[in-house]
């Protein structure tokens, strides 16, 4: 057994000596796998660096892990007093059997920051020696704060370190030290680490010999059920290792085998490089070129040579080039004009002094687009230089210097191989190489031709291409790069000379497998969505990297969503609805945006997002995390520095459309929701009353009031900051995308009512359609519905008729109908309300309907005798609350509010381009 780079998946493998083990009689080769990687790590933390002693202690988090039980051991062969963290009760019962010696109050919560208090008490304050960390966020500021005088902290978690993530600095106070634990850098060329692997090499034979280090916990898997595998070690539920078994022991009762059986296993085959050969890239320093270098260099090629009329002539290229330097790649730059032969020859010869070459890859162009009449002989010479004659000049002169070349691939274009207008000269060109290919295929040549379709990411297409829209050209879509050369390495590895690929303009709406939450349920292992909280983060359901890779490819592949990692990591079921809502009607929401008239009917969707989960949104109020918070939901404060926003949230009256924009907010958060038994004489002062009797209860009395209202929430929130200055009260007040004129302009006009009963059939067939997206009712509900004649008795016939599912309750639906139809006519029937004297800060959508004939303050300053100030973002009414500078703005404004610094009325433009702090 032993421990290698990489390429450990193979029938023969290349070892450190000091990293090879015997394995021992006792021990079956299962067992074996789950040593090296567990225990080396262990030994390089807890006694090469962490210098591990008799008497001390420790806390292990993860305690059920395969590096857990390694690091407990250990431990405990060294005589450390053994603390350790497990996120179930079943791994913490786990733990109690295999280790007898472990105290039950020495074992904690890895889920949760609980197990600092355990620390404290156990040790009596005093904290830790050691501490084997690989959890991450908060958990690993808590970790910080368990270890004692001198304590040596020692992460194997990456979450943090790639990130950047800070730490405090007061934490040295008690002359900590920390230290990351590498495993992989062992194997770093960049410095010596011979004496390094001989040190663990010996230690780990010693562990064998002596019994510190024995087989670990683990699951086997047979060879052909990879994908299980995986999905059983993402739902986090397995305890150890997770083994594949490709064969079976080869002795039987110490009856030696001579000669092994010979095994079939199926596997896909991956292109890979020599670090010896030479790899050559004409137009290496392209946006494809530099991408191909890259893939190139990641598949263990260390000599490469790129070509380029111009040479390198800018930062980014010169910034790959340090970057291919540090991986020890040797990456040259030819500028010889190889549209001759005798420049192609020069930069052959040049190739050749690096090494043999290996593989040849033309990916040079020039493009002169016109249509046919306006072609001439130059815009053909022109197209055709970079493409026939480079290839012309690469082919003879390769038969002749690069004997042992194994690959010769140019890299064509759908315009040879379907057409496409304007380019028959670029087409022409293309044809000749393929021809090339074909002839050099039928002489036993190497020879591949590859027709790529318009590339996304970088090359031509997009550098024309403005603000990410995506292209239609010649009937096909952009390909990711990214899905370019996991392509190409399938091409590379079979024998047709011309292939093709490309993404056909057909806009896909889903998989038909369900809903974007049955696909997101199914890949986290969640089998009923109601029985998890819709506010929780993937993340804290159990999401991990491989979930996380699996989620976004999901969305972009089948449902044209396209998030970055860290939304992905943040995304909530609530979240996940809102997507859902905002895909199938997208072209709809930016027509009621930008253009609406009377005709249109999806308006109700700009005012409704979603309800989130039943239990939280029948709540009076709800905490919501947010950076500086955990959501708790308490009333212990410090009563002189606490403070808390109250956010009144949009028409559906609930903390679902909220979430994100809280989660960046610098402050903790109370969301007032509106839930309650609301009846059709319901108006704007007793809705408030409702709210304000639950907002007295966790207002601090001793700080101002901070009030936000979205959407319709601007409305009860004058209304309360009115009732609350009557006390004594002073305070500032936050409006996003909403004012009481704003409301009563928008309204009437987005929902086309042409009477109530119009307006009640939009809510029962919108409300339908969030608990159940994509069903077929309500294509036709809206139609049945005029036969009924009274409300209550089309929601009880709509609640009949509407398919099968488990989020909501029949109840719930009935209430949410109700009351949005009540809320609206709140925002229609507005009566007159008194001025506040607190400053508004208005963050709006920077283009609205034309119809609105309203300020740029959306009248706001009839409200309120303090200053307005205005901020406009690039976004949308339904959306502005994920725009990230929303949040950017209040944490600044509440900063400076704190500072005693509040401006007096202004309008800002706040663009795309916003990461500096507002000078308010």
């Amino acid at each position: 057994m032993g421990i290698v780079k990489n390429s450990g998946i193979a029938n023969i493998v290349e070892a450190d000596r000091s990293l090879i083990w015997c394995i021992p009689d006792e021990w079956s080769f299962e067992e074996a796998a789950s040593i090296p990687v567990a225990y080396a790590t262990v030994y390089i933390a807890l006694v090469m660096i962490g210098k591990i002693k008799k008497g001390e202690s420790i806390l292990i988090h993860a305690g059920s892990g395969a590096v857990g039980q390694a690091a407990i051991n250990v431990a405990l062969h060294y005589g450390v007093e053994v603390f350790t963290t497990v996120g179930t009760q079943e791994k913490r019962d786990f733990i109690k059997r295999l280790y007898p010696q472990i105290k039950d109050s020495h074992i904690g919560n890895s889920r949760d920051t609980s197990f600092e208090g355990m620390i404290k008490e156990q040790t009596n304050g005093k904290g830790v020696n050691l501490i084997l960390n690989s959890l991450s966020d908060k958990k690993l500021q808590a970790s910080m704060r368990c270890l004692g005088y001198r304590g040596r902290f020692l992460e194997i978690g990456k979450f943090d370190i790639s990130n950047n993530t800070l730490i405090d600095m007061n934490f040295f106070l008690n002359e900590i030290s920390f230290h990351g634990i590498m495993l992989d850098y062992m194997f770093d060329g960049t410095f010596n680490n011979e004496e390094f692997s001989k040190n663990l090499g010996h230690l780990m034979s010693s562990g064998i010999e002596s019994g510190a280090i024995r087989p670990l916990t683990y699951c086997t898997f047979e060879k052909d059920q990879i994908e299980a595998a995986f999905r059983y070690m993402a739902a986090g539920k397995h305890i150890g290792k997770i083994v594949f078994k490709i064969r079976d022991d080869e002795h039987i009762d110490n009856i030696p085998t001579t000669k092994l059986p010979i095994l079939d296993i199926q596997a896909v085959p991956r292109y890979m490089c020599h670090p010896d050969l030479v790899y050559v890239v004409i137009g290496g320093l392209g946006g494809f070129g530099l991408e191909l270098a890259d893939w190139l260099i990641m598949r263990e090629a260390r000599k490469v040579l790129l070509t380029s009329r111009k040479g390198v002539s800018n930062g980014y290229q010169s910034s790959r080039l340090r970057a291919w330097a540090g991986y020890g790649a040797d990456v040259r730059i030819s500028t010889h004009d190889i549209i001759t032969e005798k420049g192609c020859e020069e930069m052959l010869k040049m190739a050749n002094s690096m090494g043999t070459v290996e593989a040849i890859f033309n990916l040079a162009v020039v493009l002169k687009d016109c249509i046919f009449e306006n072609q001439t002989p130059e815009t053909f010479r022109t197209s055709f230089a970079p493409k026939g004659l480079v290839t012309m000049n690469l082919d003879k002169m390769s038969q002749k210097l690069c004997p042992k070349l194994k690959d010769f691939v140019i890299f064509s274009s759908v315009s040879c191989g379907r057409g496409n207008a304007g380019q028959t000269n670029y087409g022409f060109s293309n044809s000749v190489m393929e021809r090339i290919c074909e002839r050099r295929k039928k002489l036993g040549l190497p020879a591949l031709a590859v027709q790529w379709g318009a590339i996304g990411d970088v090359g031509l297409v997009a550098d024309m291409q403005d603000n990410d829209i995506q292209l239609e050209i010649g009937g096909t879509l952009q390909q990711r790069i990214s899905s370019c050369l996991l392509t190409l390495d399938k091409f590379l590895r079979q024998d047709n000379v011309i292939v093709s690929s490309i993404v056909v303009a057909e806009k896909k709406t889903g998989s038909g497998s369900g809903t974007i939450m049955d696909v997101v349920a199914q890949i986290l292992g969640i089998k009923d969505i109601k029985t998890v909280s819709h506010q929780v983060s993937l993340a804290d359901l159990g999401m991990d990297s491989i979930m996380a890779v699996e989620i976004k490819q999901t969305f972009e592949r089948e449902y044209e969503i396209f998030l970055t990692a860290e939304d992905i990591r943040t995304l909530t079921l609530a979240r996940i609805m809102e997507l859902t809502s905002k895909t199938e009607t997208n072209t709809s929401i930016t027509k009621s945006v930008s253009s609406v008239t009377p005709e249109d009917s999806a308006g109700i969707r700009l005012f409704i997002k979603n309800f989130g989960d039943e239990k939280l949104a029948t709540k009076p109020f709800i905490y919501l995390p947010t950076i500086n918070s955990d959501g708790s939901d308490n009333n212990l404060f410090d009563q002189e520095n606490e403070m808390v926003m109250f956010i009144l949230p949009g028409l559906e009256g609930c903390a679902a459309g909220i979430v994100n924009l809280s989660r960046r907010l610098e402050i903790k958060v109370c969301v007032l929701q509106y839930y309650s038994e609301e009846t059709e004489d319901d108006n704007l002062d007793k809705m408030v009353k409702r709210l304000y009797k639950t907002m007295k209860e966790r207002f601090n009395p001793r700080r101002p009031y901070i009030l936000l209202g979205y959407s319709f929430g601007s409305l009860p929130m004058l209304k309360l900051a009115q009732m609350l200055e009557s006390e004594g009260h002073s305070g500032i007040a936050f409006c996003i995308d909403g004012s009481p004129d704003f409301l009563k302009a928008t309204i009437p006009t987005i929902l086309s009512i042409g009477n109530e009963t119009q307006l009640q059939n939009s809510l029962i067939c919108h409300t339908i359609n969030i608990a159940v997206p994509k069903n077929e009712v309500t294509k036709t509900l809206m139609d049945k519905l005029k036969d009924i004649e009274s409300y209550d008795e089309r929601i009880k016939w709509a609640i009949k008729l509407c398919p099968s599912q488990k989020r909501y309750s029949d109840k719930f639906l009935e209430s949410m109908m109700k009351s949005c139809f009540y809320r609206l006519k709140i925002a229609l029937n507005q009566s007159e309300t008194k001025k506040i004297k607190a400053p508004l800060v208005l963050i709006r959508a920077k283009e609205n309907p034309s119809f609105l004939a309203l300020d740029d303050n959306y009248g706001l300053n009839k409200f309120t005798d303090g200053p307005i100030t205005v901020h406009l973002l690039e976004d949308y009414h339904v959306s502005i609350t994920e725009n990230k500078e929303c949040a950017k703005i209040i944490n600044c404004v509440l900063s400076a509010q704190r500072g005693g610094k509040i401006a007096q009325n202004v309008v800002t433009n706040v663009g795309k381009e916003f990461n500096e702090i507002l000078n308010i």
